[in-house]
């Protein structure tokens, strides 16, 4: 079977900046800035350290809200390829044909039940048990939404560009709390942040042995997801479809993302097995501000373990969090179930008083806690 290529990409890429268009207002202004900006590079062919000059970039911006404004009314359309025609999420169907010429295609939905799409090159693919792992090195199509891995049942897209930018924006543009734990991890190779930065054309190349090999572990957060059972069938999917664009959906977020965290299985389990102190550091590096406040266990672990790498001991903190992230999973199931039959409002805000004020998060979405995954 021939498969016209540049058709192909062509219509990814129209769904790409349709669902674009619909869901910008997803993200905070802040991130959503961030994504454009890696957008462009990408779209030219630049490294996340490289930099397009500021009136540039600022013309791509505009002339590219002019563009969502015009197909902002459009659906997503169906993909076609030698005559058959999928829907935009029959992803399996679709990659049983893409397969044997070397491509794959993701689709999904991210945060704020934004419609997510990629069409990439596969450099090779991988099976841990049951689960299918592709590594993708080249992106043809993508939308704003990047993520270094992406998982649909038990298959799991391992994307090489995405987690290059993401270790570059983080070094560029890390939060006060993320330094230390950042600068611990990338001197595991011989790097340090502020070089990095003062330095990009020369220093940045170097970042992509540690993409390479932090993204081989990055794809465990993902084989936890597939091992974990604590949100049983599809109520997780029905939470937060209920309570999208609310500090609920984030919530329910962070401890689907914690259960599949510290499970046996997933990526602290397999940083404490490989001994991985660069992952270690990268994962509080890469905690959130609503990951911290329902995990705060793992950063007085972390600095205990710079001083005496006691590695028994992230793996107790590793099973308090697994428990943990259980109990709030049953409490937000046993809230949503038992408030069935009341307003959608009401029991969001019971959700809100009962499960996240008490750790201390404030009832309102904070600025930068919408871009969570």
């Amino acid at each position: 079977m021939n498969i016209d290529i540049v058709q192909l990409r062509g219509q990814v890429q129209a769904n790409c900046d349709i669902s674009d268009a619909n869901y910008a207002g997803v993200f905070s202004l802040c991130g959503l800035l961030l994504r454009l900006r890696d957008l462009h590079k990408w779209e030219r062919g630049m490294a996340p350290w490289e930099e397009p000059e500021p009136h540039v970039l600022l013309e791509w911006v505009d002339a590219r809200e002019t563009y969502w404004e015009e197909i902002a009314s459009r659906n997503l359309q169906p993909i076609s390829i030698a005559g058959a025609v999928f829907d935009p999420f029959e992803m399996d169907s679709i990659n049983g044909l893409l397969r044997p010429h070397g491509l794959v295609y993701g689709a999904g939905y991210a945060v704020g039940m934004k419609p997510t799409f990629f069409l990439g090159e596969v450099k090779d693919s991988t099976v841990i048990g049951t689960i299918r792992i592709d590594r993708i090195e080249k992106e043809l199509a993508r939308d704003i939404f990047m993520t270094p891995a992406m998982r649909q049942g038990g298959q799991i897209f391992a994307r090489q560009l995405p987690m290059l930018f993401f270790l570059w924006d983080q070094i560029l543009e890390s939060r006060p709390s993320a330094r230390e734990p950042l600068a611990y991890a990338l001197a595991e190779y011989g790097l340090e942040p502020e070089t990095m930065r003062r330095n990009a054309g020369t220093q940045g190349p170097r970042l992509k042995e540690v993409a390479e090999a932090e993204l081989d572990t990055w794809v465990y957060h993902e084989v936890g997801e597939v091992c974990e059972k604590g949100f049983e069938g599809e109520i997780w999917h029905e939470i937060v479809a209920t309570y999208t664009n609310s500090p609920v959906e984030i919530f329910a977020r962070v401890v689907k993302d914690l259960l599949a965290d510290t499970h046996a299985q997933g990526l602290l389990g397999h940083i404490i097995r490989r001994r991985k102190k660069s992952s270690l550091g990268f994962y509080l590096a890469f905690m959130r501000p609503f990951m911290r406040a329902v995990f705060p266990e793992f950063r007085p672990a972390f600095d205990r373990f710079k001083t005496n790498t006691d590695w028994p001991q992230i793996e107790e903190v590793r099973k308090a969090g697994h428990d943990k992230a259980h109990r709030l999973a049953h409490a937000l199931i046993r809230l949503h179930r038992t408030g069935a039959g009341d307003n959608t409002e009401a029991v969001r805000d019971r959700i809100i008083s009962q499960l996240i004020e008490p750790l201390g998060i404030k009832g309102a979405l904070r600025e930068g806690e919408r871009d969570d995954d």
